[in-house]
């Protein structure tokens, strides 16, 4: 990416071959990576590629359980890129710099990757608390089920005020009705409601249901049952929550019949919305 847009996560100086101007804070690179995290986990690309050797895990890859939710609009799996953020990011052309927040080692065309850990295809190792970059240097944000994992969200929203530019965009992607998920924590959920005043300094262009009620449904039912049987050993936790998979997931496509419903937000798995600086 344009390193001119980087500046010293702690005092918002120029840096200089990663070398803030203010503080002196020398800062590394990895394989052409920034990384401004001290204790970073460097060996996350190594855990995340042993973590797929695990045995339960490489038969559970084996037998592909259907994932627990879809998206509201089109019932496709929400482990894909939803229709709402494909639209958003036609808003930004070749030139422009979206960072996509807590992306772990998911890669979209055309928008760099900042995560807290060295995964794969990961651009900036960095802390959404205090960004490296200059004030309103960044066109547009994605910030996609990162809220619930963040230990001060009101900082890290203060933080999109800051880089990104006047007119910028942010899509966010935030959890209501959802089981506990640690990724590497799990701290809140928002309702709508709660949602516009967590952004109110912000103008909402847009907003909607992202993954629906019988989705949620799916998800706590898998969890529920899984827990229930688990008689509290992880392995067959893990086990029983790929199992009751194949039964519990067909549920989600319910969400069907909830697109007309005025009151399906009461239940969503999660809301999105779009919003200009």
């Amino acid at each position: 990416m344009n390193k001119n847009v980087l500046a010293c996560p702690h005092c918002i100086k120029d840096l200089h071959d990663l070398k803030c101007s203010e503080c002196g804070k020398q800062y590394e690179e990895r394989d052409g990576v920034p990384i401004f995290i001290d204790d970073v986990k460097i060996g996350a690309v190594e855990q995340h590629q042993r973590g797929r050797a695990n045995l339960a895990r490489r038969v559970l890859r084996f037998l592909k359980p259907p994932h627990h939710s879809v998206y509201f609009k089109n019932l496709r799996s929400s482990n894909e890129e939803g229709p709402e953020l494909v639209e958003f990011l036609k808003n930004f052309d070749e030139n422009d710099i979206v960072i996509n927040v807590g992306s772990l080692s998911k890669k979209i065309k055309g928008v760099y990757n900042l995560d807290i850990a060295y995964y794969p295809n990961i651009d900036l190792v960095a802390d959404a608390h205090c960004m490296p970059f200059k004030d309103g240097s960044i066109d547009g944000v994605i910030i996609k089920n990162v809220f619930e994992h963040l230990k001060d969200p009101a900082k890290v929203r203060e933080e999109l005020q800051r880089v990104v530019k006047k007119g910028g965009r942010i899509y966010a992607k935030v959890p209501f009705m959802q089981p506990f998920h640690a990724v590497p924590d799990d701290y809140q959920r928002f309702s709508i409601n709660g949602l516009h005043e967590f952004f109110k300094d912000f103008e909402v262009i847009e907003e909607g249901i992202s993954v629906g009620p019988s989705s949620a449904l799916a998800w706590f039912l898998q969890e529920y049952l899984a827990i229930l049987f688990s008689f509290n050993s992880d392995r067959a936790y893990r086990v029983w929550r790929g199992f009751f998979s194949y039964f519990t997931a067909p549920i989600k496509y319910f969400d069907v019949f909830f697109r007309k419903r005025k009151e399906a937000h009461r239940l969503a798995s999660a809301f999105y919305l779009v919003l200009k600086n």
